[in-house]
């Protein structure tokens, strides 16, 4: 789907098993670092959370805060509207809560329209606007 939005950023063709082979390793290296499975019930996964934690770089002009950002959130189509992305949140924001965050962050990618419904309809609200052209 981002390959449709954003060819630019985003490859059709990239390997899928070891992306997520990459985020279990990256998650099992440090602390600051979560991936969380969601599974339908019966073993079968229906869902992820990859989060980090980040805090704001030492500037004078920025509140420092710990945020943790939601990496990727990804819920099977069979399970969308189903609670599934919701408790994956809550799940990755109480682990966000326990690393001392005090606020969650994401990106939405420009046209994904569905996911920016979802998002507002969990009270996230617009932060910035990256704007970008091609050279």
């Amino acid at each position: 789907m981002h390959a449709s939005l954003q060819p630019g950023f985003f490859r059709v063709d990239y390997d899928r098993s070891r992306l997520v082979d990459d985020r279990v390793r990256d998650a099992q290296t440090g602390g600051w670092q979560t991936l969380l499975v969601a599974d339908d019930g019966g073993g079968a996964v229906c869902g992820l959370i990859w989060m980090q934690i980040y805090d704001t770089p030492p500037a004078a002009s920025m509140v420092q805060r710990r945020r943790g950002h939601v990496e990727d959130l990804v819920v099977t189509r069979a399970r969308r509207r189903a609670g599934c992305g919701r408790a994956l949140l809550e799940a990755g924001a109480a682990w966000a809560r326990q690393k001392g965050a005090a606020q969650l962050v994401l990106t939405v990618w420009a046209g994904n329209l569905e996911a920016e419904r979802f998002y507002q309809s969990l009270g996230y609200q617009p932060i910035s606007q990256v704007l970008g052209t091609d050279l």
